[in-house]
């Protein structure tokens, strides 16, 4: 590989960061360039919403490598800025500023920003987003001092937010606007159940809520919500503002290789209008043999292998890229992993402890195995994982008998 290949990777981030401490283990002998428009250098985000904001970790703890690598230009040159365009015939990205660079594969692992819903009263100060190390330092402090803590939406960010606060002291209100908690990531049976735990430690969970503004009062916030006929005020503190992200892609605009869903690639990470074009992490929308369509996962672990398989591709890989969708939430004392995605149609097999709550939740289609849910058992996952990868044919006898381990359910 010539020496003077250059690559250029936007977002510096988990995955972006990780695309360029790949690239040099695998021998990469070219020109790196790490564009990033956060304050911090490469860092994971998971604890963010957990340990971070109850002050049980450092932020230098989360940070991917010493800061020596990342200003060693031997290494990878480090630009603090924006992307603002790209010019694709040229291969010529622009900045926020005008500095303009050159390039012959660029990565874009931009991720996203958190999500405003058109709230009269979203951008009120002591109402918060929470995506980055600041927005988790800024809400830890408020939280610290807050009596009530509303939190709106009921996704992974909010929910953890919720039992992190509780666990702070803060009296909790959670408000979706769908009918479950975690509706995207749970099967139902598991949904209902994680409400119950976040009612028994105190939280207040409401369901099927329209925001319809946050106001100012005398001494803090007043939330106005409509729940079917309903209207009520909800008295807050702080707010927190959790339902998703955008994908980060206006440098992008006009180019063809992305859209409001992010960027769509194949499985060689890369964009089928620009071959050059890879994606890593929360702002790739990558083709998935297993659901026949492009998914994007926002997790952990995508982030850390899409991005190895994308600096592998860059020095040559074949093999195409297929990541089982995994992740995990620990809110109160439940670590939950979840395989797969719930999907329509599928029977949930639910498994309990010796107090009848779920300790396993087999999703299943046609007896084949398409997820699972592990709550306190991840060791568990190891043996499962193979298995909604191969979309293992399973009777649902088996599935649900309890004396067979996951180990032996193929057999």
């Amino acid at each position: 590989m010539s020496t003077r290949e250059h690559v250029v990777v936007v977002g510096a981030g988990h995955a972006g960061g990780r695309v360029v401490q790949h690239l040099r283990s695998l021998g990469f002998a070219g020109q790196l360039t790490l564009i990033g428009d956060e304050p911090h250098l490469p860092y994971e985000r998971p604890a963010l919403s957990k340990e971070v904001l109850k002050g049980q970790r450092q932020i230098d703890e989360l940070a991917l490598a010493p800061a020596a690598f990342w200003s060693d230009e031997s290494q990878v040159q480090y630009v603090s800025g924006k992307a603002s365009s790209l010019d694709s015939e040229k291969k010529r990205l622009v900045l926020e500023g005008g500095r303009e660079l050159e390039f012959d594969k660029l990565v874009v692992a931009t991720g996203g920003r958190a999500r405003l819903p058109r709230i009269p009263g979203a951008t009120l100060p002591n109402v918060f987003t929470l995506r980055t190390i600041e927005d988790s330092l800024a809400l830890r402090s408020a939280i610290e001092s807050a009596s009530n803590v509303v939190v709106v939406g009921a996704g992974v960010i909010g929910m953890e937010v919720a039992a992190s606060a509780r666990q702070m002291g803060a009296n909790v209100t959670v408000l979706e606007a769908g009918e479950h908690v975690l509706a995207r990531c749970l099967p139902r049976s598991v949904s209902q159940w994680l409400r119950s735990v976040h009612e028994d430690k105190g939280c207040v969970i409401r369901t099927g809520v329209q925001v319809n503004a946050i106001v100012p009062t005398s001494d803090a916030l007043s939330v106005e919500i409509a729940q079917g006929d309903d209207h009520a005020s909800i008295a807050a503190d702080l707010v927190l503002i959790a339902v998703g992200i955008d994908c980060a892609v206006d440098f992008l605009e006009g180019s063809g290789i992305a859209n409001a869903d992010g960027i769509p690639i194949g499985v060689d990470c890369t964009s089928p209008v620009a071959p050059w074009c890879y994606a890593a992490g929360d702002v790739a929308l990558t083709y998935h043999p297993m659901y026949q369509r492009h998914v994007r996962q926002e997790t952990w672990r995508n982030a850390e292998n899409q991005s190895l398989a994308v600096a592998q591709f860059i020095m040559g890989r074949s093999e195409p890229y297929q990541e089982t969708p995994w992740m995990w939430t620990d809110q109160f004392d439940a670590n939950i992993q979840v395989l797969g995605f719930p999907l329509a149609g599928a029977q949930d097999i639910v498994r309990r402890d010796a107090d009848a709550n779920p300790s396993a939740v087999l999703m299943m289609r046609e007896e084949r195995l398409i997820g699972a849910v592990l709550i306190n058992r991840a060791r568990d996952r190891k043996h499962l994982e193979p298995l909604v990868r191969e979309s293992a044919t399973i009777s649902a006898e088996r599935a649900a008998d309890s004396s067979i381990p996951f180990k032996a359910l193929q057999s």
